[in-house]
């Protein structure tokens, strides 16, 4: 079965190639276009791209915390991290990396702090319901990275250095080049800690909470000619991190994860045409030692081999038809899983109209998976411009979650009868952007059914049921400004407010470790070669209990920064993060750090 599948997918690739080799050449220099991620097929939502200079030196935690307003719940700086969209849980958030998913099918997560943000050519977040177009887990939403292949020749060179407080250095290199047929970017980021913070408001430091890291990968690509293109991508992380002590508990245990991201593929591109055919293989590996100094560990792991095949017809009076199939086969094995193997099939179909002021779009997939059987899956979608400055936009969507391996597998406690996940979700949004400003305003509602917990049975064994049916609603505010004094003062700010009541429709209750109120702002002031910015974090309480008992108090973070870019070759920056020295916590009992100051320098060539 597995091998007709493959044959099939190959010949829908080379026979779509095959015939349009007689329509009119079109040269392609670069690769913008990655079919379901580009930001092209979400225009009905809301897309914030996430950028920053500094990014190399910067883990995926801290770059969303300056620059969203999202929530995200970490086990301490440097230890495991997940990210949450619209209340919904972070396995419900799908990291989709060069338009694959990689979210673990043993836990469904993928952790923040093993993914860097460094050197990839767009990150971006796109908030509600998106299974159609990635499968199961974005039901809250997705975070897309890409890697882009530019063909005009050249060479280009970046490296970051920082050095920061409890010992921390990070190193991250870039390097680029082209010929007009041929491109290679290598990129890396290295980094260690000795992450021995001090708790505030405590006599005791962040103990066992060294971490060391290192994220490289490869890239490339070959112009075969004008309308054809091969590329190959990769990215690998091996992490060895201790795992941080409690206010009140002491730890000795040690986590070391590897993760394996392997890609290849081909691109044809006619004037009216684009066929993407992609081959992935991902590994990823857990061991746990429960005490660091001794050989003893628990072992899982995981790989996964995906085929992806899309075409992209541009039809007469402004339609256009994508259709796509995937093909995925995963293994999961641990001390504490069997060998089990999992087969996915899905196909998708995607109808855009377009015309003046209106953009309509449809959509449906149909997932086949060995383990479950999984709904219709489908959304419809608008985006209405009133005029050049204002828009409106809207979408409904049904989307869904398998089981993880750990959910259905693992022993004891494992639940091969849990059902998927559904939810239905729908929001509404209204654009208003200008030279200088831009506002952007959404409402929503997910309402989701047989959601999964792990629940006590009895006094010493746990087992993953579907019980809960969850409403998540609320309001999104974002308001940018920028404005240039004279012609060497410039200023810029951006506004972001997030309300989001996440609730339990049996008992009213909300949720746990679902804040209500998320709010950010950040302030930069840009004068010659100097660059300030005053960057303002918001988050309020955070239920810890079912019963609504007890929450974790909201908090306030400010943070402050200066750049001095002394020519175009180099830049020297100092931060100063949690200025106020305030402690926080979006784990009980794992406060995060106080005052603490990063030095950064970036060279450029």
């Amino acid at each position: 079965m597995y091998k007709v599948i493959f044959i099939f997918c190959l010949l829908i690739f080379f026979n779509s190639v095959q015939g349009q080799l007689k329509q009119t050449k079109y040269a392609l220099d670069s690769i913008h276009i990655h079919a379901l991620t580009d930001k092209e097929w979400h225009k009905a939502y809301y897309l914030v791209r996430l950028r920053d200079s500094m990014a190399g030196t910067s883990t995926l935690p801290d770059l969303l915390l300056q620059k969203t307003a999202v929530f995200y719940k970490e086990y301490g700086r440097g230890m495991i991290a997940g990210i949450s969209l619209r209340g919904t849980g972070t396995a419900h958030t799908q990291i989709v990396w060069n338009g694959i998913p990689v979210n673990s099918i043993l836990n469904g997560q993928t952790d923040l702090n093993t993914f860097s943000p460094a050197g990839f050519s767009n990150i971006y977040i796109k908030k509600g319901g998106s299974s159609v177009s990635f499968g199961s887990g974005a039901i809250g939403g997705v975070v897309i990275f890409d890697d882009n292949l530019h063909f005009s020749p050249g060479f280009h060179l970046q490296n970051q250095s920082k050095i920061a407080s409890f010992e921390t250095m990070v190193n991250a290199l870039q390097i680029e080049n082209s010929s007009g047929k041929f491109y290679v970017k290598l990129k890396s980021q290295f980094q260690k800690s000795k992450n021995d913070y001090p708790y505030p408001g405590y006599q005791i430091k962040n103990e066992n909470g060294a971490y060391q890291g290192i994220d490289y990968g490869l890239i490339a690509g070959y112009k075969i000619h004008k309308n054809m293109q091969w590329y190959f991508k990769s990215k690998i992380a091996n992490w060895d991190r201790e795992t941080s002590r409690t206010v009140y508990m002491p730890q000795n245990a040690r986590l070391k994860t590897n993760n394996r991201y392997l890609l290849t593929g081909g691109q044809y591109k006619k004037s009216k045409f684009l066929n993407r055919f992609n081959a992935a293989w991902l590994y990823e590996r857990y061991r746990y030692y429960f005490n660091k100094i001794l050989p003893a560990h628990s072992d899982s792991h995981s790989q996964q081999w995906i085929i992806k095949n899309t075409s992209i017809w541009r039809l007469p009076a402004n339609n256009k038809f994508l259709l796509g199939n995937e093909w995925q086969h995963q293994i999961g094995l641990g001390d504490h899983i069997q060998r089990h193997i999992r087969n996915n099939y899905a196909l998708y179909a995607i109808w855009t109209k377009t015309n003046t002021h209106l953009l309509t779009r449809l959509k449906l997939r149909k997932d086949f998976s060995s383990a479950q059987v999984i709904p219709l899956t489908g959304a419809a979608e608008f985006e209405y411009k009133i005029t050049d400055k204002h828009q409106f936009r809207g979408n409904f969507s049904r989307n869904f979650r398998l089981p993880t391996f750990n959910d259905l597998y693992w022993q004891p406690g494992g639940n091969p009868d849990l059902k998927p996940e559904e939810s239905y979700a729908y929001e509404m949004g209204y654009d208003a952007v200008f030279a200088s400003l831009s506002f952007h305003f959404t409402i929503f509602n997910i309402k989701s059914g047989n959601l999964i917990k792990w629940i006590p049975i009895s006094n010493d064994f746990w087992q993953p049921v579907n019980f809960a049916s969850v409403t998540s609603k609320g309001v999104e505010v974002s308001f940018s400004y920028k404005k240039s004094v004279s012609h060497t003062w410039h200023l810029a700010e951006t506004i972001q407010f997030n309300y989001h009541k996440v609730s339990n429709d049996n008992t009213g209750k909300i949720l746990p470790f679902m804040p209500k109120y998320v709010g950010n702002n950040l302030l930069s002031m840009h004068h010659k070669k100097w660059f300030f910015t005053y960057h303002f974090h918001y988050q309020g309480r955070i239920f810890t209990t079912t019963s609504n008992t007890k929450f974790l108090p909201a908090y306030q973070l400010h943070n402050l920064s200066l750049t001095f870019k002394t020519n175009r070759h180099w830049q020297v920056s100092f931060r100063i993060k949690n200025v106020l020295n305030a402690y926080y916590e979006t784990i009980p009992s794992r406060p995060l750090p106080g005052r603490s100051y990063e030095f950064i320098l970036n060279f450029k060539l």
